[in-house]
């Protein structure tokens, strides 16, 4: 044997060592993967709490200080607004008062991409609105109260909550596990 063969030899994997090396990552994936995707949705679902604990804020403060009516809604990639929309919230100035975001015409203060991946999300408000009304001259959702609710859509997610809003404009988290959410 010359020197080359000896050295190529030395410095490779056999067939049989490959093959038990990605057995063995093949089983640590298999046994890893679900905690990391159970990670993953319980960081989703922090993240769309805050955002939308920080819509809803932002629009009572805005409201009051522009002394103007604001609309916020969830609303699907077109911005349209809709109550079962997931895309994004939208926080905005209705000037044509027709209850949906209109961009030649509608001025946005806020918008917050959502896109939950292990979720769906729904606005609940009274009359079957598809928005909530912060009022210019309270900043409250005066007759506009509700919730939007987080409810998984995957096997590994198990965050459900509420993100409610009263008409004092108080803005709160609730779990499931003390307010029942009635995901399915």
């Amino acid at each position: 044997m010359d020197e080359i063969s000896v050295r190529a030899k030395g410095n490779g994997f056999t067939l049989p060592e490959l093959i038990i090396t990605v057995a063995i990552l093949a089983i640590i994936m298999t046994i890893a993967a679900p905690s990391i995707f159970k990670h993953l949705a319980s960081m989703e679902a922090n993240r769309i709490k805050n955002q939308l604990e920080s819509t809803f804020s932002l629009a009572k403060a805005e409201s009051y200080i522009r002394r103007q009516n604001l609309l916020v809604c969830l609303s699907d990639a077109g911005g349209r607004c809709h109550r079962d929309s997931d895309k994004k919230i939208l926080l905005f100035v209705d000037v044509n008062d027709n209850k949906h975001f209109d961009v030649q015409v509608d001025y946005l203060l806020d918008e917050q991409n959502l896109n939950p991946k292990y979720s769906k999300l729904s606005l609940r408000v009274g009359a079957k609105r598809h928005y909530t009304k912060f009022w210019g001259d309270s900043g409250k959702p005066r007759g506009h109260f509700g919730h939007i609710k987080y409810c998984p859509t995957s096997s590994y997610n198990d965050a459900m909550y509420q993100i409610s809003f009263n008409q004092g404009g108080i803005v709160r988290h609730k779990p499931s596990s003390t307010h029942p959410t009635g995901c399915a």
